[in-house]
């Protein structure tokens, strides 16, 4: 099935430049309901192509204004993080200059004098972090109402990040004619009600259930003790020959340490978490893109919508604080319809997150057991997954056999305390009539 015979011949030329022959099952199912101008809220697999599936049909509808200094805005592309941003802009540019439309990107960390040169130059598409986009509107160098369509991208991140309050007000601004696109792989219930609250009529578009990870990527559990996790790391680079691997951590300080220990290990390492210079965090990621590095740490900033071609393994040095994000973080792999592989470390005190992630993933995940970093309690193959019952432990054999009261109903029922006074008063009474 070809990609929508609607879609204009630049379109359709500028498609088949960059490769893409056929759409993707959320691509065949979005683009149609967004080219009739509807609302949609929409969840698919990662690396499934989401960013073509709403921005395909967002280009067509919008026309090139005429030869106008002032060009205003139509479309609103909100991304959580800088990384997804700029990946989402080089996307966007590619197609939009294709039907000559102009594009923009407004971010944290970039030159805010350009961005507004930019925007006073006129343009039609800004793509934009959440913090920075409000910024530009209330000093009114944006017009909000005249936006024709809003994306927001990885919409149940910006709720882990503390933006719903920014959504509400870009929301609030906008008027009920201008389309509004929800998409993301985990689309959770909060995303859904904040959704239904703003954006009437509303189409949902959901491809796979929730925890859902491609078939195309098989995955691995090793249970390690946690002083020994990054000699655990080294061994498993080395003894699967891996050439490139995108480690996930959870803390920053944490993604310094073990980039230093893979660096001590002969590796050439770059490092991606928040506290880090935006150019510091770009140049580490271009730099991973295009194979000067063969390792990159990183936390969970960049679990989410970043395509590194040819990524063949991620490695998860623990389990994520948010559940979903190990979702977003295997999918940087087996993207689309390339095999991929998943390792995830798991020290005995993350048993309770690792029951936790397998009840949203709704299968457990193939445990692999190297006795010199396993810790002492894992014995057998299935301990993490499935711990032993604890065995009630039995009672004295004077007391299995101790005494039994009759209640009303006749029935024996076990001696309580108060029996046991009962009996000691009755032998008391006895006693003394005895004497």
């Amino acid at each position: 099935m070809p990609f929508p015979s609607s879609l204009s011949p630049r379109l359709q030329e500028a498609l088949q430049d960059a490769g893409f022959r056929e759409p993707t099952p959320i691509q065949k199912v979005l683009m149609p309901i967004l080219l009739q101008g509807s609302n949609a809220i929409a969840s698919a697999q990662t690396g499934s192509g989401k960013t073509l599936a709403y921005l395909l049909p967002i280009l067509e509808q919008v026309r090139p204004t005429s030869p106008n200094p002032h060009r205003y805005p139509k479309v609103f592309i909100l991304s959580p993080t800088k990384e997804l941003a700029q990946q989402i802009y080089e996307v966007t540019t590619k197609f939009a200059f294709a039907v000559g439309l102009h594009t923009v990107l407004l971010q944290g960390g970039g030159k805010r004098s350009e961005e507004v040169k930019r925007l006073d130059r006129g343009i039609d598409i800004i793509v934009a972090t959440p913090q920075r986009a409000l910024e530009h509107i209330e000093a009114r160098r944006i017009d909000i109402k005249g936006i024709k369509h809003l994306v927001i991208d990885e919409a149940d991140m910006m709720f882990d990040m503390g933006f719903v309050s920014y959504l509400e007000k870009i929301f609030t601004a906008m008027t009920e004619r201008s389309q509004k696109v929800i998409v993301s792989a985990t689309i959770t219930p909060r995303v859904v009600k904040l959704a239904k609250s703003y954006i009437k009529p509303l189409k949902r578009v959901e491809l796979a259930p929730p925890g859902k990870i491609a078939d195309t990527i098989t995955q691995y559990l090793y249970p390690v003790v946690r002083s020994k996790k990054e000699a655990l790391l080294s061994w498993l680079i080395s003894s699967n020959n891996i050439k490139r691997a995108l480690v996930f951590v959870r803390k920053k300080e944490l993604a310094d340490g073990v980039a230093e220990s893979l660096r001590s290990w002969g590796y050439k390492v770059g490092v991606l978490h928040g506290e880090r210079l935006h150019g510091e965090r770009k140049k580490s990621l271009l730099a991973f893109r295009e194979g000067r590095y063969d390792m990159l740490v990183a936390t969970d900033i960049a679990a989410r919508g970043l395509d590194i071609s040819e990524l063949d393994v991620v490695i998860n040095y623990d389990i994520p604080h948010v559940k979903h994000d190990f979702i977003h973080r295997v999918g940087r792999t087996g993207r689309a319809g390339k095999e991929g592989m998943a390792i995830t470390l798991v020290s005995p005190d993350e048993i309770e997150q690792l029951h936790d992630l397998q009840k949203v993933l709704g299968s457990k995940i193939k445990e692999m057991i190297i006795p010199e970093y396993a810790p002492k309690e894992v014995k057998a193959r299935g301990y993490l997954l499935h711990p032993p019952q604890r065995r009630k432990r039995k009672a004295p054999a004077a007391k299995r056999s101790g005494t039994y009261a009759l209640s009303k109903k006749g029935k024996k029922r076990k001696t309580t305390k108060r029996d046991g006074w009962k009996q000691f008063d009755a032998a008391k009474e006895k006693k003394k009539g005895r004497k």
